[in-house]
């Protein structure tokens, strides 16, 4: 597990740095000061930005990766699907069952904050199921997967970036509260990591092959 998280550092230092700096500011502020500070950072390149690299984060960037680790190994397709599963159910727990009435930032600030929000015209909104952010976990067992199979230590920054730009990306769009997006973050690299060490210890060999080694044998 060390080597794993020595390895994967470029990723996992600055992801630490954003979880402390928001377990600092937790005590300090609530949930609606924090969004409300976000709230203030709107320009017309960032409202067009954010709305279209949130989309790293649904299902059909969830469904190309997919698609895209079946061409490097079965090992790693197998992998992601496994930590995205584990991933989708807690989500879903939260969502539908435990957290179900959470509300999110449009409806939360329209019921119980005089603030007027910022909010991006035409950008659908939904009230409800606020917590966690499954776009942020989606987006994180994504990139943080890619993370794991990559050596270049520049690609695991720019990967923890974008997986970051995507939770930013929620608050952003009023979609959710940081709070969510962080719980959303943490149960995803948790779920991968679980699901890599289990994936890694099967002594299969075709788990070693992919699409592209199969083709090439034929």
């Amino acid at each position: 597990m060390k080597k794993l998280l020595f390895e994967n550092r470029y990723f996992l230092l600055p992801y630490l740095v954003f979880l402390l700096v928001f377990v600092a500011l937790a005590p300090f502020y609530t949930k609606a000061e924090m969004h409300i500070w976000a709230n203030q950072f709107h320009t017309p390149f960032f409202d067009q930005f954010f709305s279209n690299i949130t989309n790293l984060g649904d299902r059909i960037a969830v469904f190309i990766a997919g698609i895209i680790f079946l061409f490097i190994s079965y090992r790693y397709t197998i992998t992601f699907t496994i930590g995205t599963l584990i991933t989708s159910s807690i989500v879903h727990l939260f969502k539908q069952v435990l957290m179900a009435e959470a509300l999110r930032p449009s409806k939360y600030f329209l019921e119980f904050e005089t603030y007027q929000l910022y909010l991006i015209e035409g950008y659908k909104l939904q009230g409800e199921q606020s917590f966690p952010s499954g776009h942020t976990s989606s987006a994180f067992n994504i990139f943080f997967m890619l993370t794991l199979i990559t050596k270049n230590k520049n690609f695991k920054i720019v990967y923890f970036i974008l997986a970051l730009a995507v939770a930013f990306s929620r608050v952003y769009l009023s979609m959710h509260f940081f709070i969510d997006t962080v719980v959303g973050s943490l149960i995803a690299v948790i779920s991968v990591i679980m699901a890599y060490k289990w994936v890694q210890s099967w002594e299969a060999s075709w788990l070693d092959g992919s699409i592209i080694k199969k083709s090439r044998r034929t």
